[in-house]
């Protein structure tokens, strides 16, 4: 049976509620000892329950005298019961002479008398409880004691063993809405600030403005490349004051992304040298002198259309960020066309494509998205094979940072990859990894043909047995890697440890998580530092990843609503009026699986933007009749077309030219 100092050592444990709570129900024995009210402690009380599972205070009622009864529902005390042994727990725990802690807050001080066994939690409530101090919530209440001031953090140590005598209050609110108008917070203290309970109604009620305002200013100042860690709190706060996936603020969200990526093109690194005339040109033009305005430097990208993803990736290993958010020069190696706008749609188009080719880095998914293969350092080095791989990742980023960037410029174009990415390698690049099973298996489904199911994505994996899916002792917990067929044990000496019902769902976690979030967490590191390389973290922080998906590589289909979009913001040469509306009609009829393929025989890529707000297509005519071809501009989203005589001819032709891309002009 406890002692009475065993359980005064466990009531001075207790969090402040608790402890007074229990200080109150011995008291109100020990005051009215005949009172049978007070001798009954019913369990299904909330507070009362929760008291009495505390670590030993249950059993410290009944050494106390107090008896189960009512099979266990109700505590009560004898009245025969000796009452000597609580009054002597509660002088214990509660005796004493008190202790005196002086509150500063501004020029203000205030004493306050705490019992001796008092710990900063009891303290926090004091404060709250005193009007002289404003009662401020203990979530808002920021303690800093000792020389230099350090801030005091709730713990079994008592204000005594502490050392304290006085501390310093600040109210954490003020100081947080004080440190965000001096831009002096990092999003990681705001998403903490958002997750305490007494400071996010200030945040997402009454000053929700105020916040969402601060926080989109301190994105847009931060545009080089944050740590996971922050990137992650980033997206939180955003979540709570902006949240993604919702359409009515999409539009909102991506103007401020092209924002962003706007003040990344501008930007300009500090370098020695000599004074900037071109920036003092207003004063040099009121002294009547002329001033050149400074031509547009270009960054000039030459790949190799035979081996396009590794000449991509060589290409942009080396430029700086600097040189990379300049204006975007596509050549091909041995072509002499010249870049006005469609051999750049045409080069993001074709290296989403040439990904899926570089069997090495990337696999297609059974969805036909693009996931890393996967790789993981054993032994805690790096070797110079994963060096090399994380260099190839991350001049991706850049390749898709890059199509981000340029499509920020005028005319604020999509620049589309030819392919989208798995929904949870875009997931990594966020840092939003799914984890729940449920989660894992949402993902691995979303990247399924629908024809071919994965089983690991069944609802009724853990259900059935492994017998009955032909599966017993076919499974081990260990995983095979594609890039290196190297096997990986998933738990320790895992490629020995055979799969059991028991265990199975355990095993489906494991080897889920690794392949979506384990084996490509590297690859996924290296990718979002060539993001942010061009156009910093907002589009990574801002949108769903459903959404950063189609930003980067829009929809593989044009559907019915999308023509629709297309022919309104198509401008007809009068000369040509007739085979327009023959063009849309055959879009819509014969032609309807041949959208994608018209649309890069005209634009350079065959991928329909997500947001289709800027795109702009026209018809002009070209000389000829029934038996010429059509031709393009892709530079301008223009197709040319003879003077067909019948939708017929018009069908033939156009087939025939884009199949051959005959004529076809990249500018």
């Amino acid at each position: 049976m406890a002692s009475s100092s065993d359980i005064a050592s466990a009531v001075t444990k207790l969090s402040p509620e608790n402890a007074e709570l229990f200080k109150k129900l011995c008291q109100n024995v020990l005051t009215s000892p005949s009172d049978p009210k007070f001798r009954r402690l019913k369990l299904s009380n909330a507070k009362i329950g929760g008291l009495c599972a505390e670590p030993d205070i249950g059993a410290g009622f009944q050494a106390m005298g107090w008896v189960p009864v009512e099979n266990g529902a109700v505590l009560e005390l004898p009245a025969a019961a000796d009452l000597g042994k609580m009054k002597e727990v509660v002088d214990l725990a509660f005796g004493g002479e008190p202790i005196t802690i002086t509150v500063m807050r501004g020029v203000f001080r205030t004493k306050l008398e705490l019992p001796p066994t008092a710990r900063v939690a009891h303290l926090k409530l004091a404060i709250e409880q005193n009007a002289e101090l404003g009662k401020m919530a203990r979530g808002r209440q920021r303690l800093l004691a000792y020389y230099p001031p350090k801030p005091l953090h709730e713990g079994p140590q008592t204000l005594v063993e502490l050392g304290i005598k006085s501390v310093q209050l600040e109210d954490e609110w003020q100081q947080l809405v004080n440190d965000m108008r001096e831009s002096r917070v990092s999003f990681l203290r705001l998403a903490q600030a958002l997750e305490n309970p007494a400071l996010r109604p200030l945040a997402l009620v009454e000053q929700r403005d105020f916040v969402h305002e601060r926080a989109v200013t301190m994105l847009r100042t931060r545009i080089v490349e944050v740590a996971l860690e922050e990137l992650q709190a980033c997206r939180r706060c955003f979540e709570a004051v902006w949240p993604p996936s919702n359409p009515e603020t999409l539009a909102e969200r991506l103007a401020l992304c092209a924002s962003a990526a706007k003040s990344s093109i501008n930007r300009r690194e500090a370098e020695p040298g000599p004074p900037d005339l071109l920036g003092q040109s207003p004063l040099l033009e009121a002294m009547g002198m002329e001033v050149d305005e400074e031509p547009e430097t270009h960054f000039v990208l030459e790949v190799d259309r035979s081996n396009l993803f590794l000449s991509t990736v060589e290409a942009l290993s080396t430029p700086t960020p600097l040189e990379m958010r300049q204006l975007l020069q596509v050549r091909f190696k041995n072509e002499v066309a010249e870049d006005a706008g469609g051999l750049r749609r045409e080069f993001f188009n074709e290296f989403g494509k040439a990904c899926a080719e570089a069997s090495e880095y990337w696999k297609l998914t059974p969805a036909g998205s693009l996931a890393p293969t996967g790789f993981v350092v054993q032994g805690g080095s790096s070797s110079s094979a994963s060096e090399l791989r994380k260099k190839a990742y991350r001049s991706a980023g850049r390749a898709f940072g890059l199509s981000l960037s340029q499509s920020s410029r005028p005319p604020r174009q999509p620049l589309l990859l030819g392919l989208p990415l798995a929904r949870y390698f875009v997931r990594a690049v966020q840092g939003q990894f799914p984890e729940s099973l449920q989660d894992l298996q949402n993902e691995l489904n979303a990247e399924q043909h629908t024809n071919s199911p994965d089983f690991r994505g069944s609802a009724n994996f853990c259900k059935t047995s492994l017998v009955e899916m032909g599966l017993e002792g076919q499974l081990t917990f260990s995983a095979t890697l594609l890039s290196t067929g190297e096997v990986v044990d998933l738990i320790p000496s895992g490629r020995q440890r055979v799969v059991q019902d028991d265990d199975k769902e355990d095993w489906l976690r494991a080897v889920l998580h690794f392949e979506m979030v384990d084996s490509i967490q590297d690859a996924a590191a290296a990718f979002r530092a060539g993001v942010c390389d061009l156009v910093g973290a907002s589009h990574l922080i801002l949108l769903s990843a459903q959404e950063l998906r189609e930003a980067w590589s829009g929809r593989g289909s044009v559907t019915e609503e999308d023509l629709k979009v297309w022919q309104a913001n198509t401008e007809v040469s009068p000369a040509r009026q007739q085979q327009a509306k023959w063009l849309f009609d055959l879009l819509r009829g014969p032609l309807q699986e041949a959208r994608p393929q018209v649309l890069k025989f005209a634009t350079g890529s065959d991928r329909w933007p997500s947001d289709a707000r800027g795109f702009r297509f026209v018809v002009e005519p070209r000389d000829g009749g029934d038996e010429a071809l059509p031709s393009a501009m892709t530079c301008g989203n223009m197709l040319q077309l003879p003077c067909y005589s019948s939708p017929e001819r018009l069908q033939t032709q156009l087939l025939k030219a884009v199949q051959n891309c005959t004529e076809l002009h990249l500018a």
